[in-house]
């Protein structure tokens, strides 16, 4: 089995806790090479610093090795080039954008340039933030649904264009979503941050953990 394979192994696997844009990119292939060519010109020696630094954030090196020993940075850059639309990479970049401009505004500095605890200071607000915006364009979403649609139309365009286009909360569930893919297929999250066996042998469905136990790999 290839590494594209057990990611959309994976990716099924985790489909309750994946965003819909994460998992139709998995599902639904790839891109054309002249897109991939261009759309990987964007990934510059400094983006994917930022990358590995918010993935280390998400996923720490600690008993085990972290996001960036398990080379997550290239895993997002492979995916985003390979399998999301020009729309969804945008709002990625704006995303990792998003994530310096609160780092200048809180400490002053870049994102890879602060400690530790002032990263998770940082990303936790970039978290509360798509979370809310979600919650809001789900609301609205539901609003425009019970709405009386008749007279309404010009209505509803006119409250649109008035209102400042909001932060888009595609970059967090993205970034979230490909550390942890882009982990636990690597061989280090594999191998190291869950329980391995090679040649498992015969197939138990369903097996009891103990507390602690390392999940087995799939």
């Amino acid at each position: 089995m290839n590494r594209r394979d057990a990611i959309a192994r994976v990716a099924a696997l985790m489909g309750t806790t994946l965003s819909a844009p994460t998992l139709l990119a998995v599902m639904e292939g790839c891109n054309s090479a002249a897109t991939k060519e261009t759309a990987a010109l964007s990934f510059t020696p400094d983006t994917l610093a930022l990358i590995g630094e918010i993935a280390e954030t998400i996923i720490p090196k600690t008993g085990t090795p972290g996001a960036k020993e398990a080379g997550v940075a290239d895993f997002i850059k492979l995916m985003l080039t390979d399998c999301y639309t020009d729309d969804d990479r945008q709002a990625f970049f704006e995303g990792l954008k998003d994530v310096d401009d609160k780092s200048q505004k809180a400490y002053s500095k870049s994102f890879v340039s602060l400690a530790a605890n002032e990263r998770n200071e940082v990303f936790k607000q970039v978290e509360k933030d798509a979370l809310d915006e979600r919650t809001k364009r789900d609301e609205e979403a539901k609003k425009e649904k019970e709405r009386p649609k008749q007279g309404l139309d010009k209505e509803i365009s006119e409250e649109k264009s008035e209102s400042p286009k909001p932060k888009s909360p595609i970059f967090y569930f993205t970034m979230k979503d490909l550390t942890l893919l882009g982990y636990f297929t690597s061989e280090v999250g594999a191998t190291q941050a869950l329980a391995y066996v090679a040649i498992p042998g015969r197939y138990d469905g369903c097996v009891d953990l103990k507390p602690g136990q390392k999940a087995w790999v799939i």
